[in-house]
This record gives structure tokens, sequence and C-alpha cells, in this order.
């Protein structure tokens, strides 16, 4: 959804020399075959075997095989840099050359492999993440998460504009620009700001899940789906009031949480018309035969598979509304769970939206539905389903009727405090 993110690392001295000055073998590399969903090979360079030895050499190990490939790690970009050595202890001395330059997870080693992650906007999320997909480091299982995230109290939003509106802070966090600063004030006077805030219930996600903010609450209220927070007076930024919020939140790997059904969970809304007639029509063709909301559910995701009969693509951050995607055939994160809670509405599968942080990656918007006697299995239509919601998705905001919006400050700050695997 949200495109600007900042790295942390710098390339090795060492590899840039070789690699980006290397003629290339279009082959690719044998740890990135076989990727997981969500991870996409761009190129793949193949260094000359002529040049191993000298490369070897500087790097304090014998090398057997070495590829520099440009990789999309559910849709971030990351180099891989994979050295392979004669075997382990070649591969150790390698690692303990290239810990001089650079720090885990930004290097790492897996008997007789050297991994080494460079690239202007790789951080260490990334870098940790893409070593989980590849199986070089063990997956957790579960995640606990501490998310601070410079948020604004919007009443009303114009949704096209939410994103523009936080890549305009962006720009102001780097540094004053006048002319930024008065476009932010222009696009601002398109939203209607309170001191409310609406977040996600932390029940939802875990009895010990938390939220607490730069400003004490006046006033809370809660629904099983989300809990308002109302301040006094908060601090304005370019005339945009805003909140800090800290917030602890557990995943797991299966995108399953516990809940009871609520019966706005089957209802039409302005932003989901699941009582619209063509849109009826079309969940009764795409639900034909199945009789479960997790087949349904499934069905629906299928459908939106991207490229299949709605494409991602256009603005980026975009909410059109979904008749108009319906219609236009494409549209981003927004759209895509826009359209999957009004066909599974349509089709009589209760469900919700669901938002926050893709691990790594950006703001991201996605879904979740009501399993019979299970709870809600969160799901992310963007991938049609194909990328299974799990410790990368991080849910603090939550919509049973399609308000929802979003206004970031400033990029969140996002630390793992604690893992559980197997």
């Amino acid at each position: 959804m949200f495109q600007f993110r900042f790295g942390r690392n710098r390339l090795s001295i060492v590899l840039f020399v070789f690699l980006w000055s290397s003629a290339a073998n279009a082959q690719v590399e044998p740890l990135l075959q076989d990727l997981p969903s969500g991870l996409v090979v761009d190129s793949s360079t193949i260094v000359p075997a002529a040049q191993l030895r000298a490369i070897g050499q500087k790097l304090g190990g014998t090398i057997q095989s070495l590829s520099n490939s440009q990789v999309r790690v559910h849709g971030a970009p990351i180099q891989v840099n994979v050295i392979t050595a004669i075997d382990e202890q070649q591969a150790a001395a390698i690692h303990e050359s290239l810990k001089k330059i650079k720090k885990f997870p930004f290097v790492v080693a897996q008997r007789n492999l050297v991994v080494e992650y460079v690239g202007q906007n790789v951080d260490e999320a990334l870098a940790s993440k893409t070593s989980w997909e590849l199986g070089l480091i063990e997956k957790p299982v579960s995640v606990r998460y501490k998310i601070r995230a410079e948020l604004a109290t919007v009443s009303q939003a114009d949704y096209m504009s939410c994103n523009v509106l936080f890549n305009h802070f962006l720009v102001l966090k780097r540094g004053a620009n006048p002319q930024v600063a008065q476009e932010l004030r222009a696009l601002a006077k398109k939203f209607t700001f309170g001191k409310t805030l609406v977040l996600r219930n932390p029940k939802l996600d875990g009895e010990t899940c938390e939220h607490q903010f730069s400003s004490t609450p006046v006033e809370t209220k809660s629904t099983s789906a989300t809990i308002a927070y109302t301040f006094g007076e908060l601090v304005a930024q370019h005339d945009v009031p805003m909140v800090t919020a800290t917030m602890e939140i557990d995943v797991n790997d299966n995108g399953l949480r516990i809940g009871t059904l609520e019966p706005i969970t089957l209802q039409p809304t302005r932003f989901w018309p699941s009582n619209d007639a063509q849109i009826v029509a079309l969940a009764k063709q795409i639900t034909a035969g199945k009789t479960t909301n997790e087949a349904k559910a499934q069905a629906i995701l299928e459908w939106l598979t991207p490229g299949k009969n709605v494409k991602y693509s256009g603005q980026t951050g975009s909410r059109w509304g979904t008749q108009k995607v319906l219609a236009q055939k494409f549209g981003h994160c927004w759209d895509f769970s826009d359209c999957f809670v009004t066909l599974a509405r349509a089709a009589g599968v209760p469900s919700r939206q669901v938002a926050g942080w893709l691990y790594g990656s950006s703001g991201h918007v996605w879904a979740e539905y009501y399993v019979d006697g299970r709870g809600w299995q969160q799901v992310d239509p963007t991938g049609g389903g194909q990328f299974a919601c799990g410790i990368y998705h991080i849910p603090y905001f939550t919509s049973e009727d399609g308000e929802m919006p979003i206004v970031y400050g400033a990029m969140p700050q996002i630390q793992i405090l604690d893992t559980k695997s197997k």
C-alpha cells in the first residue's frame, strides 16, 4: 500500500567490486529456486569461475560458486549475494571475514553457504524476513511485535488521499520544504479531524496485547472488534492532530483469531454494497456449489488472484470502491480487500477488514472471515490467498463497516520483542 521505506544497510565493499563488474551468466542461483509464494527473482548473475579465486583470497576462503540476485520479497526489493564455499570450514572463514564489515542479519551462514543482503532500502526486518523465507534461519510460529506509530485522529477521510498525505509527511520528516508543507495543508482540508483514534481491539490478538499513547485518553469505548480512544488536546503537525501509539501485538503463523460472530459482519455498507444485484449474482457464480464459509472464501480469493479478473495496478494506496474496481478491473490492496469483503458478505460469509503493516515491507490492508466454531481467519485478498496471513501481517486496525481512516505521520518503528519456534 505505502511505498516509502528507509534502509540502514551498506553495500559490501569486497563484493561490490566483483559482482557489479563481472559478466553475467543468466542462471538462477540454486538457493533461489522453488521459492515460496511472494518471493520473485528478477535477475540472477553467476560470477565467472575465473574470478572466484581472487574473491576467495580477499574473503579468506575457497569459493565454489558465487551469485548476485535481485529478489522481491513480498514486493520489497533486496539484493541477495550467495557464496558457496567448498566446505563448511571455508564458509566459516568467509563468514568471519564478512562479519567485520556487516552485522547479523545482513550476513548469515548455513553449512557451506554464506548469504549477504544489500540494497539501499534493506533494513533488519527485510533481511531477517528473507532468511526466514529462504530457510536459512528457522521461521518462528509466533512473534510479539512492538510498534510505535504516529497516527492522525481522522473522523472522515478522503481515502484516495490517505497515502498521498502520508508521503508528504515523509518528505517533511527529511527537512523543511515550504512547498510540500503548503500542499500537505491543502490536502488536509479534504479530511475531517477529531480527537478519536479507532484501533483493532487488542483482545482479538491475545489477552497480552496492549496499547499505550503519548497522550492519556479521556474516554475509551470498545466493541468486540474495535476500541476507540478519545483524547483531550493533541499536538498538531501541519494542522493535522497526531497521537503516538505504542502497541504490543502477538501474531501467529496461521492467521486464525478467536472471536465471536457479530451481526454487522453480514450487512451491506456504503463501502461494501453486498446487496447490489450484480454483485450478488457474481458472488453466487463464484461460490456455486460451495457450502461452507471456508470453501466460499477460498473460491472468492481464487477469483481475486491478481491478473485473473482484477489486476494489481493503478494509483498506490487507492480505494476506488468495490463497484468501480470490479468495473475497471484493477486496484491495490485496499481495493482487493474491499472486493473480498463485499463478495463474501454477498455470498453469506461474515467478513470484515483488517489493516496494519506487512513486516519488512509496507502498510497493508487485508481481511478476515468467520469460520464456524473456530473464529476469524485472516486472508490476504491482494495475493488471491496465495500469500497466507501469518507472522508478517501485523494488525492494528479493523473495520466492520468499511470506515477505517489511516493516516501516518511517519514510518512506524517496528521491533520484535519475542519469537517462538516449533
